[in-house]
């Protein structure tokens, strides 16, 4: 039996590649062709691949083709052979992208995703909020379709962050920390100051702790985001102790002290 095709996390594939080096197997001669990546984002907001994509294409030159779904909506938006948002299936689902005042964001623009539910029987959902920041693409895809497309999930709406008047998402930072391969782990931290606005804090750890280093992740941030949050060094224990706190059963990258 030789599959041709993977339905799988993407970190799982890394696992995988790790296996496959300490046991001498050539991936290339393993039949597979693509994978479907389900459950973690593998595309930046421009639809170039992510840090964890181009670890995997690294190692393991198959394709990837990124999706977004859930429980409550028992479908998905996939992605299709240009890589170019996940296609809306209007016959199983009505999607909205809709703003504060649940109406219809301009084209172009990133609101919450809403779903209605045509295709299920036991339990249909109307106007159900997915608490999903994304944005829709509604131009005909080079495929052939001509269908709305989905583009990866900007954020949560629980997650926004307003700072220095800007507004950013947890999944930005995350992708900038990821660049600096010199950061062993984070953590954010979210909290108000005594204005009661908006401030961030990130603990990292690492082996180089620099001011070259914490200059070089500002500038990153400046470049990314337009913005710098505050960023210092603690110990492996510490930052470890934050992301594991007791009875989580995964890690924690945000901690949000705003609730």
């Amino acid at each position: 039996f030789k599959p041709t095709y993977l339905i799988t996390v993407p970190s799982f594939l890394l696992k995988l590649i790790e296996y496959a080096q300490q046991h001498e197997i050539d991936l290339q001669n393993t039949g597979i062709k693509a994978a479907i990546c389900i459950g973690e984002p593998i595309r930046e907001q421009d639809f170039s691949l992510n840090i964890l994509a181009k670890k995997i294409k690294k190692d393991w030159d198959i394709e990837l083709f990124s999706t977004y779904a859930s429980t409550e909506m028992s479908t998905a938006f996939n992605e299709c052979e240009m890589h170019n948002g996940g296609h809306h299936h209007p016959e199983l689902i009505i999607a909205e992208i809709l703003d504060d005042n649940n109406l219809p964001v301009s084209e172009g623009e990133v609101g919450e995703l809403t779903i209605t539910t045509l295709g299920v029987q036991a339990m249909p959902l109307l106007r159900f909020k997915t608490g999903d920041m994304v944005q829709s693409y509604n131009e005909p895809c080079e495929c052939g379709r001509k269908t709305m497309r989905l583009g990866p999930v900007v954020g949560r709406k629980k997650q926004m962050i307003k700072y220095k008047g800007t507004t950013l998402y947890p999944p930005a930072m995350y992708n900038i920390l990821n660049d600096f391969s010199g950061i062993e782990s984070y953590v954010i931290e979210i909290f108000h100051n005594e204005l009661g606005t908006d401030e961030i804090l990130i603990k990292i750890a690492s082996e180089n702790t620099s001011e070259e280093l914490l200059l070089e992740i500002k500038d990153h941030f400046r470049a990314k985001l337009r913005v710098a949050p505050k960023v210092e060094f603690a110990t492996s224990e510490e930052v470890e102790a934050l992301r594991f706190p007791p009875l989580s059963r995964k890690p924690v990258d945000l901690i949000d002290r705003r609730l």
